[in-house]
């Protein structure tokens, strides 16, 4: 335990002298999550902002053309894909896209970890939509989107810490394993929330993020709910880092909060192996 107190040390200093970083937030991803936010958000502002980044532009066309979203004519353009998805599908989409660079690293034992966290935030962020919806909360889908995407960005910036520490000689090649999950464990939440109030992003995500596995959830925000639950379903599953398989999902205090039935919480868990064969699919 020593040897883990200290490399939890090691690890906490590097993260409070701040030179370990995430790249800044995506001003792509950003500047249509505001447009998206006004009444009457416009077409043709959002298309200008995908196509002012030639990957993200790309990225879209190849989701669109996804088994999980094609038709039966092929997208060629992004103004065709807005409408086959719609705006709102858009966004999420283009924010997903630009997040990924939050979660890669050279250093291919954590790429490991990160590819992990990858799938299971994409889900995440896919299941609480799902459930926003399931629950009739319509004005709720878009930042239950965005909170799943963002709740374990936490540890991301820890295995981003964790690889700049190893490359820099201060940790060894071989980090146990129970090391890096202990540390995953114990400190993303509070990492995560410092991140997104720095990103100043609304207060909702970073208490997403802080308290995603708090075991009272009475009285809490709707999308704190929703996110805590997705994040469950594939906890149970194993689609993760983490892997729970004993949870009574129905039972949850999220489900019954919800008023999400047995069945309903069923389905849930079926839609969210599509979301994974989703992520897995494009990439």
């Amino acid at each position: 335990m020593n040897e883990a107190k200290s490399f939890i040390e090691i690890l906490k200093e590097h993260v409070n002298s701040d030179k370990a970083q995430l790249p800044p937030f995506n001003r792509t991803g950003l500047a249509i999550q505001q447009e998206m936010a006004r009444p009457d958000p416009d077409m043709q502002v959002i298309e200008k902002q995908i196509l002012r980044d030639p990957a993200v532009a790309g990225q879209l066309l190849k989701v669109a053309n996804s088994s999980f979203y094609r038709g039966m004519i092929e997208v060629t353009t992004v103004r065709n894909a807005m409408v086959r998805l719609g705006l709102a599908e858009v966004s999420n989409l283009v924010t997903l896209l630009t997040q990924k660079q939050s979660f890669t690293t050279p250093d291919p034992f954590i790429r490991e970890y990160m590819d992990q966290l990858w799938i299971h935030s994409v889900a995440c962020a896919l299941g609480a939509k799902w459930i926003a919806k399931e629950c009739r909360l319509p004005s709720k889908m878009n930042e239950a989107f965005f909170a799943g995407l963002l709740h374990d960005i936490g540890k991301a910036f820890l295995l981003m810490a964790i690889a700049d520490l190893k490359q820099s000689g201060q940790l060894g090649e071989d980090v146990p394993q129970t090391f890096i999950e202990e540390v995953l464990d114990t400190l993303h939440q509070s990492i995560g929330a410092q991140l997104l109030k720095k990103w100043n992003l609304p207060e909702i995500y970073c208490t997403v993020a802080e308290h995603h596995h708090d075991e009272s959830m009475d009285g809490q925000d709707v999308v704190l709910l929703i996110v805590s639950l997705a994040n469950k379903v594939l906890a149970k599953a194993g689609i993760g880092i983490m892997h729970t398989p004993d949870i009574d999902l129905a039972t949850s205090p999220e489900a019954i909060q919800l008023d999400l039935s047995e069945i309903k919480v069923a389905e849930l868990e079926l839609t969210m192996e599509d979301y994974v064969e989703f992520v897995g699919e494009v990439g």
